[in-house]
């Protein structure tokens, strides 16, 4: 073990200076190098007794009977200065403004209401006897929990914390305890709801399931009308994913839009809609001049938000599959698409049971048999032996005894050789 206390010198006209600071220099059993740490006092003893000290810390701290200076420093700050630094971090990563308002709210509300003064005093007990105390729904409640486990998380990175003491608080269970459940529209509601003002709004909405601040920040520069596969990008500043995602247009929308930017002079700066998306009263007054009901006979409601849940559930019933789906939605998770953003009422869940074949052989599935055209071929008798090398094909009395089979292949743009069918993946609201 190497422990010394010393002043630094330097040269001063030729003569030794030394500071009037004591620094002690330290180096226990197992450390990698020696630590220099300035005693900050100019009396002698007083610098002995310090290293003893800073000796006797960190021997208790490698044996974990004491916590680290900055976790123990952590512990006495004031708990309003922790929250000011990681807000503060927040925003230098480029989370989005409503990300770290609703996190600083959140906080500030915990410290105050569970009074609070340092992270000493923010324990789990604490928390609990506050959430047993609350009103709000369960979804709000685990809201506020996650925004208190991340604070500690985020000193937990910084070692200014050994754990997390919210790790393992259990979260509210939500299901059945949702404050609303949202719906998504029929194709009639939607071709009402198109039928009035603001067509242009609602079928951007309907057919690319964009949010509201997304649609905000659109500019006619990150639509692409003009290519062989049109296609928009939403503004990585206003992603939720803060992600560049490329996606296809419909041709019913594309038409729309341009439309609408040959009446106007318009850059690839401009907003396509500067006005905005109008605030929900307006738009429920355009849902109820559809003759929408804002609330089904389930308890069901419709906002601005029920459109992108109409676009992902209208993908489910065209078929198109659950990775493509969560792709168009853009979606990390595939659970938060197939269960949070479809609307499972709208599913034609009782034609796809009479679709299924039926287990009684005797009994002949219409739907399979009849489908396309293809009737049930007769038993033929007397064929004859086919040759090794021969093309196969009807020979002599048999040729004549096999219908035509309507169902045929057809070869796909891939190459590939498949059963031709009608395409679901192009679909569009009819006048």
């Amino acid at each position: 073990m190497i422990a010394y206390i010393y002043r630094p010198k330097r040269q001063r006209n030729g003569k030794q200076v030394f500071n009037r600071i004591w620094r002690a220099r330290l180096k226990l059993n197992g450390d990698a190098k020696a630590r220099d740490i300035s005693l900050n006092c100019a009396d002698k003893q007083t610098a002995e007794q310090k290293l003893r000290d800073s000796i006797r810390d960190y021997e208790r701290t490698a044996v974990g009977l004491m916590a680290p200076a900055a976790q123990r420093e952590t512990f006495e700050n004031p708990m309003e200065r922790l929250v000011d630094g990681y807000v503060a971090d927040l925003k230098a990563l480029g989370r989005s403004t409503d990300h770290v308002r609703h996190v600083d709210t959140r906080l500030r509300r915990l410290m105050r209401e569970c009074k609070w003064q340092n992270l000493r005093e923010a324990t789990a007990d604490s928390f609990l006897r506050w959430r047993t105390e609350q009103k709000k729904s369960p979804k709000t409640i685990n809201e506020y929990q996650a925004a208190l486990s991340a604070l500690f998380s985020w000193l937990r990175k910084q070692n200014r914390v050994a754990g997390n003491p919210f790790e393992l608080v259990s979260k509210v269970d939500v299901r059945g305890k949702e404050s609303f459940h949202r719906r998504a529209l029929n194709d009639d509601e939607a071709r009402r709801l198109l039928a009035g003002q603001r067509k242009s709004l609602y079928l951007l909405a309907l057919h690319t399931g964009l949010r509201r601040g997304e649609i905000n920040a659109l500019r006619w520069g990150d639509l692409h009308l003009d290519v062989a596969n049109p296609f928009y990008a939403v503004p990585v500043a206003k992603s939720k994913s803060r992600k560049e995602q490329p996606r296809p247009l419909h041709p019913e929308l594309v038409r729309e839009l341009q439309t609408m930017k040959s009446a106007e002079k318009a850059t690839s700066e401009t907003l396509v809609f500067p006005e905005r998306v109008p605030a929900m009263k307006v738009i429920r007054e355009d849902f109820k001049t559809a003759g929408i009901s804002l609330v089904d006979e389930r308890g069901h409601r419709v906002d601005f938000h029920a459109l992108r849940m109409t676009y992902i559930t209208r993908l489910q019933r065209a078929g198109v599959s659950p990775r493509e789906a969560m792709e168009l939605a853009r979606h990390s998770d595939m659970r938060l698409t197939m269960k949070t953003y479809t609307d499972a009422a709208q599913l034609p869940l009782a034609a796809t049971v009479r679709g299924l074949p039926s287990f009684d052989d005797s009994h002949i599935d219409s739907q399979t048999l009849v489908a396309g055209g293809q009737s049930v071929s007769p038993s033929v008798i007397g064929l004859k032996a086919i040759k090794v090398g021969k093309t196969v094909g009807n020979i002599d009395e048999s040729r004549n005894l096999t219908p035509v089979v309507a169902l045929c292949h057809s070869e796909q743009p891939s190459g590939d050789l498949g059963f031709e069918s009608p395409s679901l993946r192009h679909f569009h609201f009819r006048d």
